[in-house]
């Protein structure tokens, strides 16, 4: 609605004109999503620097440790009714919150991220003056997008930045029992040093609102004034009938909903409805787990505590799809089925993020909080019982991981365990106890491979999972590649079972590759004889026949490669592209020396993983952003993107195609600068996830 420092001040502005730029913005999203909690740190271990912590916590400028207000007790009524006379004692948000918050992020100090913000890659990225044609014509675009967004609760990201002088929180609150507006959106932000800016911005936003078609009453609140606009919902717009404003000496509360922000007054005035947010026992646990585990790093490394964040994975989910606003119709409750599955078991997630540090352009550390809810080994009951990760020290990465690949994942988990547990979920998923009778059929069928998936298959299989990206130049819609390998314990078994499987499959055929290992390359054509197609058919809507979607991938390979010079066993490998499994085929069984793992940046990720993260990991990712982001840049200059054939442009078009079928607005992307101008602010960076007691410690970061 306004800008008080003009267009290119703020870094959330930058943020803003890219937001539909996925390419671009990777960095920025990620900065910006990933979680964290300042407050919680700095109260137990200042950082030896002022530009270390959060300005609010030993600053006047915000008066109360909030990190107090994150993990000891509740505001009393004697300190909230003093709240609103401005200096000592400020309340936090989160001690004014309701504990059915679903969902919430805070940062703590918004001049300080806004400045912290502008030393990182994204931030010096989005300063560049080659990026500066594409982001002003990217202004106008994003200011129309998000209009409705915007307009949810009346507050932008540049009024936030031109009125924040301390925190900001933003939070998403269930209302299931409405159907037409189940969830509200409220915005916090603390004013105290730009009232004048703040009460301008109040009615700059009123004459906005009300220049749009709003019409404004006012009421009487706790001794303050509420503005509430009302409106009628234009064709294409978001579902917003009210917005909610209320401004004082100390902070300005926006809302789509009148009784979310007089309920935050009466909170304010020591009258809450019930307990806050920061009293939530999950709550609690999750960001003390998170401020323990990144005191030490905040403090050797320096930097600003920029955020922190909190979610209930199944109430956000919830409001997400219903933000969305995709109409699924028929189809399975994705979100019910998991909670009936077991998945239930995972009640809070959230964590802090440290952003600017001498080391790390970007530190989370954060926690997945999933109590036991058995006493058996599993941990979990139904189908929550393949959340069986497994811990194990760090490990070099093999050689035959080429040096040229752009991204690694490693992941630990009980395969057959896993899949004998999704049992139940396929069952309630197809309404009918179908997934023995499947697994059976594919035994016992004669005009098939007859493959003993329970004898011959499951038990043969490693607990090891790695999946490898990369992509080949000059770039286009086939550059990017993905392979993924499985450690096998019977390498002769499994190869018998492919060769069944592919003798069955009239698109597969033999191609060339090293010696001793038959490598099998699928092309999907116009066969009806279809051996994969009637597999999972069994498991399909036979109404849904006629608006099946096609295949994620018309092209892969897959091969069975026996332990080589290069490797410490037999490795099952599908791949995207048969190229690449015949790469990675010639480095096992050469023992080619080299690989990922002696890349300088590369061995730097793996110190910092073990330096951050921990000893022991049952997941772990390494990120080279040059690599993995130049083909999808490139691909996104030429507006070619969506037409990539990798799965998750493949899964893409799926979620975001118009209901005609058409594709995502295309961008005006000729106006990014060439790679060569921008790829110096693409870091690497890594991402591990522990299984803890009742649930998951992870850490991710980008180095400088």
């Amino acid at each position: 609605m306004f800008n008080f420092s003009g267009p290119s001040s703020c870094p959330l502005h930058r943020c803003r004109a890219l937001l539909n730029a996925p390419i671009c913005c990777v960095i920025v999203a990620v900065m910006l999503l990933l979680p964290a909690d300042s407050t919680l740190i700095a109260q137990e271990a200042p950082t030896p620097n002022a530009s270390a912590e959060p300005a609010e916590v030993e600053s006047s400028n915000s008066g109360e440790d909030a990190t107090a207000s994150s993990t000891t007790n509740a505001a009393s009524p004697a300190d909230a009714a003093d709240n609103e006379a401005p200096a000592r004692n400020y309340v936090p948000a989160i001690k004014l919150l309701p504990n059915n918050v679903a969902g919430l992020i805070r940062v703590p100090d918004v001049p300080a991220f806004c400045e912290a913000f502008k030393t990182t890659n994204a931030g010096r990225m989005l300063d560049d003056p080659a990026m500066q044609p594409f982001i002003e014509s990217q202004r106008e675009r994003a200011k129309n997008y998000l209009e409705s967004l915007d307009n949810r609760i009346g507050v932008r990201l540049e009024d936030i930045y031109a009125i924040g002088s301390g925190e900001t929180v933003l939070a998403w609150l269930p209302f299931p029992n409405d159907g037409r507006r189940p969830f509200a959106l409220v915005a916090i932000a603390d004013v105290r040093d730009r009232k004048k800016e703040a009460a301008d911005a109040y009615d700059k936003i009123d004459k906005d609102l009300t220049a749009g078609g709003w019409t404004r009453n006012e009421i009487q609140h706790q001794g303050q004034t509420v503005r509430l606009y009302k409106t009628k919902p234009k064709p294409g717009q978001l579902k917003v009938e009210q917005i909610a404003i209320a401004l004082s000496d100390v902070r300005i509360i926006a809302s789509d909903r009148d009784t979310v922000v007089t309920d935050l007054l009466d909170a304010v005035a020591g009258k809450p409805k019930g307990p806050s947010i920061s009293e939530y026992a999950d709550f609690r646990t999750v960001l003390s787990r998170s401020a323990k585990e990144i005191r030490g790093p905040a403090k050797s490394d320096g930097g600003v505590i920029a955020m922190e964040w909190f979610a209930k994975p199944f109430e956000m989910g919830r409001i997400v799809r219903e933000s969305l606003d995709v109409d699924r119709g028929n189809q399975v409750d994705v979100l019910k089925l998991l909670e009936g599955q077991g998945f239930d078991a995972i009640k809070a997630a959230g964590g802090i993020v440290v952003m600017a540090g001498k080391k790390y352009d970007v530190l989370h550390k954060g926690y997945v909080l999933a109590p036991p809810t058995t006493q058996e080994p599993s941990k979990y009951e139904k189908a929550a019982r393949m959340l069986q990760f497994v811990n194990e020290p760090l490990r070099e990465i093999p050689t035959w991981v080429g040096e040229n690949i752009a991204s690694l994942n490693r992941l630990n988990v009980r395969i057959e365990e896993a899949f004998w547990a999704s049992e139940s979920l396929i069952n309630e998923a197809l309404n009918e106890d179908m997934f023995r009778d499947i697994i059976n059929g594919i035994r016992d069928d004669e005009d098939g491979p007859q493959i003993d998936i329970e004898n011959e298959l499951l038990p043969n299989l490693d607990d090891r999972v790695l999946l490898l990206t990369d992509n080949t130049t000059p770039a286009d819609i086939t550059s990017e590649r993905m392979l993924v390998a499985i450690r096998v314990k019977d390498g002769p078994a499994i190869a018998k079972i492919i060769r069944r499987v592919m003798e069955a499959e009239p698109d597969a055929s033999r191609m060339k590759g090293p010696d001793g290992v038959d490598i099998w390359r699928v092309q999907r054509g116009e066969s009806e004889d279809d051996f994969g197609a009637d597999l999972f058919d069994d498991f399909a809507d036979e109404e849904a026949d006629e608006n099946n979607p096609p295949p994620l991938l018309d092209h892969w390979a897959i091969a069975l490669v026996n332990q080589g010079k290069g490797s410490d066993s037999a490795y099952l490998i599908f791949s995207s592209h048969p190229e690449l499994l015949v790469e990675t085929t010639e480095r096992i069984i050469n023992g080619t020396p080299g690989g990922l793992g002696s890349v300088a940046e590369v061995q730097q990720v793996l110190a910092a993983m073990k330096e951050v993260g921990g000893d022991e990991f049952n997941y772990d990712h390494v990120a080279r952003m040059k690599l993995t982001l130049r083909a999808k840049y490139e691909l996104l200059r030429q507006n070619k993107l969506k037409d990539s054939d990798s799965i998750i442009a493949s899964l893409t078009r799926r979620l975001f195609e118009d209901e005609e079928g058409g594709p995502p607005d295309p961008l005006d992307a000729k106006k990014l600068p060439p790679l060569s101008q921008v790829e110096k602010y693409f870091p690497v960076g890594g991402s591990s996830f522990t299984t803890e007691s009742d649930g998951w410690s992870m850490t991710a970061f980008f180095l400088k």
